[in-house]
Formats: C-alpha cells, sequence, structure tokens
C-alpha cells in the first residue's frame, strides 16, 4: 500500500483565501490519530506560509478541506464545523497546550512549539496539495458508530493516546490537577459544553473501558478522578 505522506512536487500555491476551496483533502488514514490542535497548527503554519490571513474563518475552512473527517459538521459533513476548530484554537492557546496565540479580530499565530508541532507533522504526512474538482465524499459510516457499538475508527489504544494528548492530562501529569476547569474536560471529551450531560458520561465511560482494555493503569486513574473533580458538571 502506497504511504499517504506527499511531496512538495504535488504542492500547488496558495495565493488568497479562495485558493483555499482548491485544498485536497488527505487520506483519512494519514490524519485521523492526530490531536485537533495539532491538525490546527499544521494548517495556520501553511497560511501563514502563504500569506493568508489566520482568522477563525480561513482556519476553520483550510482544516476542512484538508482533515474533514475530523473538522466536519455532524450530519452536514460537506462544511467546515467552526465550533470545532475554535474549540481547537483556544485548547492552543499558552494556558493550555501553549502552541499559539489568539485574538478574534487578528487571527491565530504559532508560538516556537506550535511550529515545532507543525514541522514534525509536515515531516509525517507532508505538504498540502490542491485539486481541480470538488472534495472527496465523506463517507460517514466510517465515523459514525452503529447503535450501541463503537465506532470502527476508534480503537482502545487510539483513546489512551487522545487522552494522554489533552490538556487536562498535562495538567495532571505536571501536578496542576487543581488548575483544570470545564473547558478542558471538553477538549478531553471533544465535545461542546452543550452537549447533553449524559453523552459526556458516556464518552468518558467509553475512555474508562479503553484504558481498563490496554491495561494503562496510570490513564485508569487519571480518569477516576476527572470523574470524581467534574462530578457536578458531568451531571447537571
Amino acid at each position: 500500500m502506497a504511504s499517504p505522506r506527499r511531496t512538495e512536487a504535488e504542492t500547488v500555491a496558495i495565493h488568497d483565501r479562495r485558493d483555499l476551496l482548491k485544498l485536497r483533502a488527505f487520506v483519512r488514514d494519514a490524519y485521523k490519530d492526530y490531536a485537533l490542535t495539532t491538525l490546527t497548527a499544521y494548517v495556520v503554519h501553511w497560511l501563514q506560509k502563504w500569506g493568508v490571513p489566520t482568522s477563525l474563518e480561513n482556519v476553520a475552512v483550510a482544516s476542512h478541506r484538508m482533515f474533514p473527517v475530523k473538522f466536519g459538521m455532524v450530519g452536514w459533513s460537506e462544511f467546515p464545523d467552526v465550533n470545532r476548530t475554535n474549540r481547537s484554537v483556544l485548547q492552543m492557546r499558552p494556558k493550555y497546550r501553549n502552541l499559539a496565540t489568539s485574538a478574534s479580530d487578528k487571527g491565530v499565530f504559532l508560538n516556537q512549539r506550535g511550529l515545532e508541532e507543525a514541522t514534525a507533522l509536515i515531516a509525517k504526512i507532508g505538504p498540502p496539495a490542491t485539486e481541480a474538482g470538488p472534495l472527496t465524499a465523506i463517507v460517514e459510516e466510517d465515523v459514525r458508530p452503529e447503535a450501541g457499538k463503537r465506532a470502527r475508527s476508534i480503537h482502545p489504544e487510539t483513546d489512551v493516546e487522545a487522552v494522554r494528548r489533552s490538556s487536562l492530562f498535562e495538567l495532571y501529569t505536571s501536578s496542576r490537577f487543581d488548575e483544570a476547569e470545564a473547558i478542558d474536560l471538553i477538549g478531553l471529551l471533544d465535545v461542546y459544553d452543550h452537549t447533553p450531560s449524559k453523552e459526556k458520561r458516556t464518552t468518558l465511560r467509553r475512555l474508562m473501558e479503553s484504558a481498563k482494555e490496554v491495561k494503562d493503569r496510570e490513564v485508569v486513574e487519571f480518569l477516576e478522578k476527572v470523574q470524581t473533580r467534574f462530578h457536578r458538571y458531568l451531571h447537571k
């Protein structure tokens, strides 16, 4: 099977924000295991390289064009989910992942750590590319779980890796868990603040089952503490 990584020869220059609509989607397997913040850092890096303003709207469109499964709206996968992009940008701030600074009227700007994150991903998947024609269709069955079953795109190892990459786990391992806020929990669960509490508990329970399945005791203990600390928020 050919590697999904692209080469510089495949890259076509982007001259303005309208050209973002020409971006070609990466093969799903090339990016499905990376955190939203890592993918967003990659996108911001290229927007800056092309001289395209890093406004939330431009970041949302470029993210969706390149990584549609991660940044598409639920139920409307052909459109970018600006709320998801905004949550990723918030998680990139110095207080959390420390990858970038941002302002609603100026855009998103990577710091040195964010640049290193983007550069590391470029080394793994290569640069963006463009093509004529519409975005490759997304098969929603690949990312949406069947009733009562784990989504086919989600494996226990992937769940545990995502937990370990979260800002909440970082606070936990750096002995700053008492600084944790609801936004950190939202980032861990990859949900919205207005997502029903039942769904949040279901996601947390799935993460716990995954950690137990791969016998990662540290993550299990971490999730138990998460349940205790955010009990009221998860049951409101």
